[in-house]
């Protein structure tokens, strides 16, 4: 239980205590370390991917693998920009608990639900908004 929050908190929206804030930060600060050595680690896949294609004399639209490649580097592109938005994500929920509005929707003011925190600590809406 890694939100911990008891269910009358999240029915009814009343703030974290300080030790639920304590375990919440703890918890939002290990996912950005984990999700910036992701970033690192994609940025180093699409480098070695561009580095590989340096100077060759393949055109990729003649060669059978470039189609792949492409592919391939269009897709890492791609988790990286996702993973940035899911760094962004975490630290906005870490504002969000210095402010004191961690755990209320930003659209429509209601409680987050607790398994929907537990889920997703991050998560700046609930369900309803969410989709």
């Amino acid at each position: 239980m890694s939100a911990e929050l008891t269910s009358s908190q999240a029915a009814t929206g009343r703030p974290l205590t300080t030790q639920q804030q304590a375990r919440m930060r703890a918890r939002l600060v290990d996912d950005l370390q984990q999700a910036r050595e992701l970033e690192a680690r994609l940025q180093h896949d699409v480098a070695d991917g561009i580095a590989s294609r340096r100077g060759s004399t393949n055109d990729e639209v003649d060669d059978p693998e470039g189609a792949n490649t492409a592919f391939e580097g269009a897709q890492s592109n791609a988790m990286v920009q996702h993973t940035r938005r899911h760094i962004e994500e975490i630290l906005a929920a870490m504002v969000r608990l210095d402010d004191g509005t961690y755990g209320s929707c930003e659209r429509c003011g209601s409680a987050v639900s607790k398994a929907r925190l537990d889920a997703r600590p991050a998560t700046a809406f609930c369900i309803n908004c969410a989709a």
